[in-house]
């Protein structure tokens, strides 16, 4: 990006973040789910004003979710993010035909937090790749039982936090694309890539143009990386100019080897656009099934917590 278009977005962002402090004294924003039956000739233009909405209960949020299909049944995996607790988790739901739920349970649940369960196939098994940027590492897990066992298998990245980690395999290369905060870079700013042989590497070779996109309007992931019916390699990313999430981007790769990479947008959303929501910042394909997720605000109150000083130590003589 230029100063000048640097500038601007720090001053749009400082101006939303504002906004959105005088709006929390008064409301709860709530992450919740999108879904619909669609072919991929309506992939690289969604409408998710005709997706059906699916609420989470008040008291907390759902949020990145990824589709699977097994035995001609649809599942999502999600974050489910509980208020009390302020801390996410993994859950799963079945969809019916009219992609609406059918039952949800936890499927991997840690002492820290996770979001973002990106799930891909390799060598016939499932994977999924949550987010687990406070324990600054990048861990693959293996199903074992679908769709509620999960075993931890290795940690592909370790010491770095990186968000929204998105594998996919081109050109014979096993690429891995996330966000990464380090060297006064922040995750809604950069998208860096990475390379191997196969997914399942302890070694992947960073991109040589790393970060490969700075701009807080297209560079953070927001989803699977997909082919549409024309064959076009597309890119889901938020915009996040105005406040985290604002909005939505597909963006086609038009190039990516390990020396270079040339992406051109194609379409463009943002919540208050799609459905006047507060935000919408993942999309996912699979199958047949669409899935997003937006922002509400709720007028839910969260339960104060009692403070208890440690033991009968006093606070002040």
């Amino acid at each position: 990006m230029s100063l000048w278009a640097d500038l601007r977005a720090c001053a749009s962002r400082w101006k939303a973040r504002r906004a959105e402090k005088v709006r929390k004294r008064n409301e709860q924003p709530q992450w919740f789910l999108l879904a619909g039956f669609c072919d991929r000739s309506a992939w690289s233009t969604p409408q998710p004003e005709r997706l059906i909405p699916i609420y989470p209960p008040e008291d907390r949020f759902w949020a990145d979710p990824f589709v699977w299909r097994k035995d001609d049944r649809y599942y999502v995996f999600y974050e489910e993010f509980p208020y009390a607790t302020r801390r996410g988790h993994i859950s799963v739901m079945e969809l019916d035909r009219q992609a609406r739920p059918v039952g949800g349970m936890p499927v991997i649940q840690e002492p820290y937090h996770l979001s973002y369960p990106f799930l891909f196939e390799f060598g016939g098994e499932l994977y999924m790749v949550p987010e687990k940027k406070q324990k600054r590492r990048v861990d693959l897990y293996r199903c074992v039982r679908f769709p509620g066992q999960w075993e931890f298998v290795k940690t592909l990245f370790s010491g770095v936090k990186m968000v929204d980690c998105t594998l996919f395999e081109h050109e014979g290369r096993w690429w891995l694309f996330s966000s990464v905060k380090r060297n006064g870079l922040r995750y809604d700013e950069t998208l860096f890539a990475y390379y191997s042989e196969t997914p399942l590497s302890d070694h992947w070779t960073p991109h040589a143009l790393n970060p490969l996109i700075r701009d807080f309007g297209k560079a953070r992931s927001a989803g699977r990386i997909f082919r549409d019916a024309e064959g076009r390699l597309l890119r889901p990313s938020q915009d996040c100019i105005r406040r985290y999430g604002d909005g939505l981007n597909l963006s086609e790769i038009i190039r990516l080897t390990p020396d270079s990479y040339q992406e051109r947008q194609l379409w463009h959303r943002t919540g208050q656009e799609a459905g006047e929501w507060h935000a919408m910042h993942h999309l996912d394909w699979h199958e047949g099934l669409m899935m997003m997720d937006a922002q509400r605000v709720t007028n839910y109150k969260e339960p104060m917590l009692k403070f208890k000083p440690p033991g009968n130590r006093r606070l002040c003589s």
